[in-house]
C-alpha cells in the first residue's frame, strides 16, 4: 500500500526511509510540480519483476501536480509502492489521503530561545530574527513563546497570532509570518 509519512524534520526522515527501503528511487524537491509527476509516472510504468519504492519528497505539494499523481496512487503496477514524504497532510488533496496509509515520523525538536525585548522591539531586533535559521515547529514554539510575552495587545496582534499558527502548518513563509508578528507588535507598542 502506498503510504504518506509526515514529518517536522523532512531530512531526518528521508534518512530514516533510506535505511529502511532498498533501492529506493527519490523524487525531491521544495515543491512538487507537474513535470515531476511526468518523471515519476515514466518510471512508475516502466515493468520490473523487482519490488520497487518510489519517494517523493516535497514540502509544497502543488495541486494541479496531486491531481496528476492522482492515477497512478489508484492504480499503482505490481511491485510499486509509493511513498509521499512531506510536513503537513493538509498539504495534500483529500483524495489522495483517501488512498494513502498515513504515517508519522516525528523527531524531537531542540528547543528554541526568544531573546528579544517585545516591549521596545527595534527594526534591528526584528532584522535579527529574521535572519534566523528555523524549522516549522520551532518557528511555531517561537511564535508562543513570543505572544507569552506581550502585554496588552490589541485584538490585530491576537488576530495576526492566531492567523501565524495556522500558516505555519500550511507551510507559509518563516519570513513573512514572523514580520507579520513583528511588525503588528511593533506598531501596538506603538513603536512604529
Amino acid at each position: 500500500m502506498n503510504k504518506v509519512y509526515i514529518s517536522n524534520d523532512i531530512e531526518k526522515a528521508k534518512e530514516v526511509l533510506e535505511n529502511e527501503y532498498q533501492d529506493l528511487i527519490i523524487f525531491e524537491d521544495n515543491e512538487l510540480k507537474l513535470p515531476m509527476v511526468k518523471e515519476i509516472k515514466e518510471i512508475a510504468y516502466k515493468t520490473s519483476k523487482n519490488k520497487q519504492t518510489i519517494l517523493i519528497k516535497a514540502i509544497n505539494l502543488r495541486i494541479e501536480a496531486q491531481n496528476a499523481l492522482l492515477k497512478i496512487l489508484e492504480e499503482t503496477p505490481d511491485n510499486l509502492e509509493f511513498l509521499i514524504l512531506t510536513s503537513s497532510k493538509y498539504a495534500l488533496l483529500d483524495t489522495i489521503r483517501s488512498r494513502v496509509e498515513i504515517k508519522t515520523l516525528n523527531f524531537e525538536i531542540p528547543e528554541v530561545e526568544v531573546d528579544i525585548n517585545i516591549d521596545r522591539l527595534t527594526t534591528k531586533d526584528i532584522y535579527d530574527i529574521l535572519k534566523k535559521d528555523i524549522s516549522k515547529q520551532q518557528l511555531k514554539q517561537y511564535i508562543i513563546k513570543i505572544f507569552k510575552q506581550l502585554k496588552n495587545p490589541n485584538q490585530r496582534v491576537l488576530d495576526n497570532f492566531e492567523l501565524a499558527i495556522k500558516l505555519v502548518d500550511l507551510n507559509s513563509d518563516k519570513q513573512a509570518l514572523l514580520s507579520l508578528i513583528l511588525l503588528s507588535i511593533r506598531e501596538n507598542n506603538g513603536n512604529l
